[in-house]
């Protein structure tokens, strides 16, 4: 009887557990990794790559397994309903919460695509705003379809993470949608967006394989796009950027490298002041060094000293290069925003102010330079 009694309580509580009908299996549902978003042809264009969760795991607990990528394309007259066509044509639901990156084409930027989706990124639940933010002028498809090395998942690549790669070099300073917004919405600051390229120069079993880089900046300000610099056009950038942590200097001579140092420790300001009803800016850096490589008997002054004069051009290089673009490169104009408000409503012009060469007044560099490595220092 006892027994009895103990079926029927047991049956009883069972019915009102809890289950999981509702739920559906991880691999029954598609993840979005990054987000692509392109201008074609007077139509928004939607690209999702979609990351394998069940490959990556059995990549991580040493189960050999080739990593594939997906990509997904729909269009539509808008953001939002190049969105609703990908859904019609999917095999699965779609799920945005996993979102690392969206990547803008240059169509895109030109054609001003990130109010639309900016303001679907409001409304909608799923989506975050601890996304990276990038732009690109190769084929939207490539760039998605750009397989990582070694067999690595995408989720490890720079498109996904680029903070791995700017903690070792800080060259370019990758950048959150939360910080992307900040800026748009700013009165006179400038919106650093990172843009990548397919760079040639890996190889996997003796094979080419392209990998994902970062290379340049895309500049917009007033909620529009202004245009891209790359190379040594942009090197000024990383001194006044708040983030650098470990970044490389090559001292030349003559189009001989004398020395390669690696500066750290970087503390940056800008100083915005009148000068004869001007508005002009005083600006300081100063940094650690080390000395990786040195070809030459210069001594510890001497190296500090080319150091100093090379930052400063490359701080001039980069604002002068910004200003042929109509680009206020390092944000200028909102750091007298911020400090001379009423001033800067009476000087500015179309939010924001009339910059020119002579609108940086002084650059003062410090360079400390404090280990040569395991050689000694003279």
């Amino acid at each position: 009887m006892k027994i009895i009694r103990c079926i029927l309580v047991t049956a009883l509580f069972s019915t009102l557990l809890t289950g999981c009908w509702g739920s559906r299996e991880i691999e029954h549902m598609i993840y979005v990794n990054t987000l692509g978003v392109d201008y074609v042809k007077d139509k928004v264009v939607v690209y999702i790559q979609m990351v394998n969760f069940s490959g990556i795991a059995k990549k991580e607990s040493g189960q050999t397994q080739t990593q594939k990528t997906s990509v997904g394309r729909a269009e539509g007259d808008s953001f939002d309903t190049a969105i609703f066509n990908l859904y019609n044509s999917s095999p699965q639901r779609i799920v945005w919460s996993n979102v690392k990156t969206i990547v803008f084409s240059e169509a895109a930027l030109r054609d001003g695509l990130i109010k639309q989706v900016l303001e679907v990124w409001d409304r909608y639940y799923e989506f975050r705003y601890t996304v990276w933010t990038m732009a690109t002028k190769e084929p939207m498809e490539e760039v998605l379809n750009t397989a990582s090395i070694s067999d690595l998942s995408v989720i490890y690549s720079q498109l996904n993470s680029p903070m791995r790669t700017y903690e070792q070099s800080s060259i370019i300073a990758p950048l959150y949608l939360y910080n992307f917004i900040r800026k748009w919405k700013e009165k006179g600051a400038t919106v650093l967006l990172p843009y990548v390229e397919i760079k040639a120069g890996w190889y996997d079993n003796k094979k080419p394989s392209p990998n994902i880089s970062m290379t340049g900046v895309c500049f917009l300000d007033n909620q529009q796009y202004r245009g891209c610099l790359e190379g040594n056009d942009i090197l000024g950038l990383r001194w006044l950027e708040k983030r650098t942590q470990r970044t490389p200097l090559v001292i030349k001579e003559e189009k001989e490298v004398k020395a390669l140092m690696v500066m750290n420790k970087l503390k940056s300001s800008i100083r915005p002041k009148l000068k004869q009803g001007k508005p002009v800016f005083d600006i300081k850096v100063s940094m650690q060094a080390t000395l990786p490589q040195l070809n030459t008997s210069l001594h510890k002054k001497q190296l500090e000293l080319q150091a100093t004069k090379e930052i400063k051009d490359e701080i001039m290089k980069t604002y002068l290069k910004g200003l042929d673009m109509e680009v206020d490169a390092y944000g200028l104009s909102a750091q007298f925003y911020r400090s001379m408000p009423k001033e800067w409503h009476k000087l500015s012009t179309k939010e924001k102010l009339a910059l020119d060469p002579s609108s940086i007044d002084n650059i003062d560099i410090k360079v400390n330079l404090i280990s040569g490595g395991i050689s000694k220092m003279r």
